[in-house]
């Protein structure tokens, strides 16, 4: 941006509260701002007398073309503002949280006539259901599930199951769940199960263990003996969650006490979770690339992290004084429908809560950093073993599927710096008519992937290794589909097992291009470990989209001779009953629940899928 332009800009900013959009030469938004005072705010980055020595601050004037403003009436509402724009665009430099979708939630409907709790990614804002989390741990809400599960005792099964069942299933015969599919449960007595799970899953445990100390001792004074040891258990696994004794004595609030740590563009962020003055849980964040101040980072990270979250706290803990602390507080107000403070303390235990989540913070920071310098070294030792010509940082694996020689299919792993990554991983159902022939299934998957390569596709740039499933039959296919798109400086690797006697264990070796014997790769190594990873997450997904794919064709055909069966009524059909031999197990009656279905068509059903 030129000097006059950028004074010109700076002039004819507006004083009003908004957002700032900063722009890169090619017009992408590398950064989304908030302030209450436009004008000052984007003034600072640019005056000569900063104090602030980041790299990015100093050089905003060669890396920008413009930085556009959006008023808005106050400055909650440049919050929202703000926290849209990042989900919209994601730019480069702004802290940004992955979509909720991504963590799993516990939910419990309330209006179904049974209500059952369940896990969830995508949770229905509009309905009227319970939601308790995101939970940062998938392990951690099912650990949380399973225990509910085992001590109240609210149905579990499928809405299909539910409906279809003649007797109690084997969770009422270990004393899991009441039965209410086939057994005459009184409404009460579930609605009370209800009401134990809602308090142990807000974290309300003591009033829990409170209510159920009294059921026990009334039911003990009845002499219903077997009722009042039921409870006791139920006492003891609760009693069990709850840490032996408080982190503090502030009060008997919930809190979540933030901690901040920073080594030059790279950040940890850590959440202390306090439920009724214990401690309960840590959350860690890592960022890269966040070269803005603390306070803006913290106020972004707040905004994104509890407009995500259905559990807001009563009291937010911040190590710094956030410029838009007030206006933060009335969204977060108005999300919760209650009221609650974001508060940065200057003395007594809340500053010893702060310090000690500063110290986590630390903690967290060093272990990511040490991770990430030993993972450097594993891959590092690859790229020796196997006398790579560059750092494999990215490393793909391909591996061909298919049932009886029908059906074939492929997948490409893909392994990011030592980890999987989900998000770029590919399946492939194979076009050609290859008869179970691998080679020629290799050959085309190959083709096609790398076709996109050459192209310069985005998010299709070849890998730093490719790893093939075999030896070198396989590996001399890679080499020719390579040679054919013109394709010189691909590094490749075939990666087979062999047995040398009868009694020996297995062992990989690693066969490369003009190289007449393989390389051994050893086991209980790094190198190993990694090139493994990749080749079975390839052979997951290969088997697992193959079974998918043939299930999916089977089901089809299944529905697709049967006269009078379009497409809405065999999704129905499917989507109520779950399979199709629950379909051919059920009744004409059953099948008439379905919209759509007739009593004579669901004998024509019956009698098509029993032929």
């Amino acid at each position: 941006m030129k000097e006059q332009e950028l004074t010109e800009l700076l002039d004819h900013l507006p004083v009003s509260p908004g957002v700032y959009l900063m722009k890169d030469l090619k017009g992408k938004i590398v950064y989304v701002g908030k302030a209450k005072n436009l004008k000052s705010r984007v003034r600072q980055y640019f005056h000569a007398a900063t104090s602030d020595t980041r790299y990015f601050v100093k050089n905003l004037r060669q890396k920008l073309s413009t930085i556009e403003t959006v008023i808005t009436s106050t400055e909650k509402e440049a919050i929202l503002l703000e926290y849209n724009l990042i989900q919209k665009h994601t730019p480069r430099y702004n802290i940004r949280l992955t979509d909720d979708k991504s963590f799993l939630c516990l939910k419990l409907n309330l209006d179904a006539e049974w209500p059952k709790l369940e896990l969830v990614r995508r949770p229905q804002k509009k309905d009227k259901a319970l939601y308790f989390g995101p939970y940062p741990s998938a392990t951690g809400a099912r650990q949380t599930l399973k225990l509910v599960n085992r001590h109240f005792k609210l149905r579990s099964c499928r809405d299909s199951n539910f409906k279809n069942r003649v007797r109690p299933c084997l969770q009422h015969q270990i004393k899991r769940c009441l039965a209410p599919c086939t057994l005459p449960v009184d409404r009460s007595e579930y609605n009370q199960q209800i009401q134990f799970v809602r308090l142990f899953l807000d974290g309300k445990k003591e009033d829990l263990i409170r209510q159920l100390q009294k059921q026990m001792e009334e039911a003990a004074q009845h002499m219903a003996y077997e009722v009042a040891a039921t409870l006791r258990d139920q006492i003891a696994a609760i009693e069990d969650t709850i840490s032996p004794q408080r982190i503090t004595e502030i009060s008997n609030e919930d809190r979540d006490i933030f901690g901040l740590y920073r080594e030059g563009d790279r950040v940890t962020i850590v959440i202390m979770q306090i439920v009724k003055g214990r401690l309960e849980g840590r959350r860690d964040f890592f960022f890269k690339g966040q070269e803005f101040p603390d306070e803006e980072l913290l106020s972004s990270f707040i905004i994104q992290q509890y407009r995500q979250s259905y559990e807001i706290p009563d009291e937010i803990l911040v190590p710094a004084s956030l410029e838009d602390m007030d206006a933060l507080t009335e969204v977060l107000c108005d999300k919760r429908e209650k009221k609650m403070r974001i508060h940065h303390p200057k003395r007594g235990k809340r500053v010893e809560q702060l310090k000690m989540a500063h110290a986590n913070a630390i903690e967290v920071f060093t272990l990511r950093t040490r991770q990430e310098q030993d993972m450097e070294s594993r891959l590092q030792a690859i790229q020796h073993t196997l006398h790579l010509p560059r750092f494999p940082r990215r490393i793909e694996c391909i591996d061909i599927a298919h049932f009886a020689g029908t059906n074939t299919v492929a997948a490409i792993s893909a392994v990011v710096n030592g980890k999987i990554d989900a998000k770029t991983q590919r399946v492939y159902n194979v076009k050609s008519d290859t008869g179970g022939d691998d080679y020629l299934a290799m050959h085309e998957v190959l083709t096609r992937r790398f076709t996109r390569a050459v192209k310069q596709e985005s998010g299709w740039e070849a890998p730093d290794l490719l790893v093939i499933d075999g030896g070198k039959g396989q590996l001399n296919i890679a080499l020719a589909v390579l040679e054919e798109l013109g394709v010189h400086d691909q590094p490749v690797v075939a990666l087979a097992k062999e047995r040398q006697g009868v009694d020996s264990a297995e062992t990989d070796r690693a066969f490369l291009p003009n190289r007449i014997n393989p390389v051994a790769v050893r086991a209980q190594t790094s190198a190993l470990f990694i090139l493994s990873m990749a080749r079975d997450e390839a052979h997951r997904l290969a088997n697992g989209f193959q079974e998918k794919s043939r299930r999916k064709k089977t089901l089809v055909s299944a529905l697709d001779t049967i006269p009078n069966v379009g497409p809405k009524t065999r999704q129905a059909l499917l989507r109520h009953f779950g399979s199709v031999k629950r379909i051919r197990e059920s009744t004409a009656d059953q099948l008439t629940q379905v919209k759509g279905v007739s009593l004579t068509l669901a004998q024509t059903i019956l009698n098509a899928l029993q032929q």
